[in-house]
């Protein structure tokens, strides 16, 4: 089985322009991100079983995303507005069994997490996900038929936030990851306005070259120690009056139907 670790990504944001490119200790944090799951997931990578992609729409202002190739990524370019489809489009042309999908958002989801869904779609589920880190350390991936079966009817739907809601949850199977101490429920690991990418180059600034093997407790513990959730906590709600909106607005253009083209 030969499986698609996804990022999903695009230069177009309009809260935080070209963000995945933005630098921290002399590197973009989207190859932060990647050069973790090379790093993680080595030994997948040189057998051929794995291959690392970033996903993105197929938009001219993504190309300058290929700049990132040195990490070990490659670029896919698919549907404009249908993530899902994007991702299907990308393993089919790749040859992919199965996916593990992380936003590329998620500067520092958790490669554990990543190991443990990886793990679950080996063993034969369809749909897993992990649970018990901080809000976009956690991960998810899918067999690549049953993508294929929960994205019939949803071709032509904008699907770009909130997007997962196409899957059955009753197909989902969940590992439950362990941290030491109590998670504060304000901490959000996620990358989308300028306190974030203030958030993010502190965490990486501190641990240096360390950010590519530092692990889920390491991160979270400074973050804690440091107080660092104070710089993101003045967006916090906005993060989420924002998502609700966005998704509330696809929803109503799915109704319609609004399509990816």
């Amino acid at each position: 089985m030969t499986t698609g670790f996804f990022l999903t990504a695009r230069l177009g944001s309009s809260r935080l322009p070209r963000k995945h490119l933005l630098e921290a200790n002399g590197q973009a944090l989207l190859e932060v991100l990647a050069n973790r799951i090379v790093r993680a997931f080595e030994a997948e990578f040189s057998n051929g079983r794995a291959k690392l992609v970033i996903v993105a729409s197929d938009e001219q202002e993504n190309r300058e995303l290929e700049r990132l190739a040195s990490s070990g990524a490659e670029v896919f370019y698919g549907s404009k507005q249908n993530i899902p489809l994007r991702h299907l489009q990308a393993a089919q042309a790749l040859g992919l069994d199965a996916i593990v999908a992380v936003d590329g958002d998620d500067i520092l989801c958790s490669t554990d997490a990543m190991r443990a869904v990886h793990g679950g779609l080996l063993r034969g589920e369809d749909y897993a996900n992990t649970s018990g880190l901080p809000f976009g350390m956690n991960a998810f991936g899918y067999s690549i038929g049953f993508l294929q079966r929960s994205l019939r009817g949803n071709e032509r739907k904008t699907l770009e936030t909130g997007w997962g809601c196409i899957f059955d949850p009753e197909k989902l199977a969940t590992c439950r990851m362990k941290l030491r101490g109590a998670i504060p429920e304000s901490l959000r690991f996620t990358l989308d306005y300028p306190e974030d990418y203030a958030f993010f180059r502190a965490i990486t600034e501190h641990f240096g070259e360390g950010i590519l093997s530092a692990t889920d407790q390491e991160i979270v513990d400074y973050v804690v120690a440091k107080h660092l959730s104070e710089i993101t906590a003045p967006i916090a709600e906005k993060y989420w009056e924002d998502f609700r909106t966005t998704r509330d607005r696809e929803s109503g253009r799915a109704a319609v139907g609004g399509n990816a083209n």
